[in-house]
């Protein structure tokens, strides 16, 4: 018991550096790449004045000591300010919360695969040990484990999407569909969830197999 709380404290500790780095990267980033805020919002209203852009650096703060434009980033992820999306003309906050039900759904429905199949097929390896179907399920999750996502994501589509158009390339649900029911909702948005859960639950999915057929 005390080494698996030692080993959870440790794991704990260890979050602390990784999330200063991860900080660190992005404030580095964005000061390193061409422009700042002020120049992206003259190149969106199709150009400003000096005197505008002068405005603007003021307003956000662009024109103190890098320091202190790093401590005022700190300050706004300490109070869960993550800024303004001239792109959306909505705070980063709304957008992250309206998109939150479907990402969330997204991830629950990948874990519910890895879990099932996984598991499945995990049991199915053990069971048919060195036969060929232990010999089949080994190199898929192989492939599972070592492929990208994206890449799997990308393949899946063109097979399931394009070559044999049985499910949906992308989206939530079928745009301008009229629901009988809402049943029908359901059905249709599980539809969608098919190919974008499968694909995302494939590496955890591999790992599954690997611990259950051992």
């Amino acid at each position: 018991m005390n080494s698996t709380l030692r080993y959870i404290g440790f794991r704990l500790l260890q979050v602390i550096p990784t999330v200063i780095i991860i900080i660190l990267l992005a404030f580095g980033l964005m000061k390193l790449a061409p422009g700042d805020l002020a120049d992206v919002i003259a190149a969106q209203s199709g150009g400003a004045s000096a005197e505008y852009m002068h405005e603007m650096r003021q307003l956000y703060g662009l024109d103190v000591p890098l320091w202190q434009q790093f401590t005022h980033y700190l300050n706004a992820i300490f109070h869960l300010n993550l800024g303004y999306s001239f792109l959306y003309n909505s705070s980063v906050s709304d957008l992250i919360i309206s998109r939150l039900p479907a990402t969330l759904l997204l991830a629950l429905t990948a874990i519910f695969f890895a879990l099932v199949l996984g598991v499945l097929l995990g049991i199915l390896a053990a069971r048919y040990r060195g036969s060929w179907i232990d010999g089949l399920i080994s190199v898929f999750s192989t492939l599972g484990f070592a492929t990208p996502l994206f890449w799997i994501g990308l393949l899946l589509i063109v097979a399931f999407s394009l070559k044999l158009p049985w499910l949906p390339s992308g989206g939530f649900s079928t745009v301008g569909a009229n629901y009988v029911n809402i049943w029908q909702h359901i059905a249709d948005v599980l539809h969608h969830l098919i190919l974008p859960a499968f694909s995302l639950s494939l590496f955890f999915l591999s790992v599954y197999v690997r611990l259950r057929s051992v």
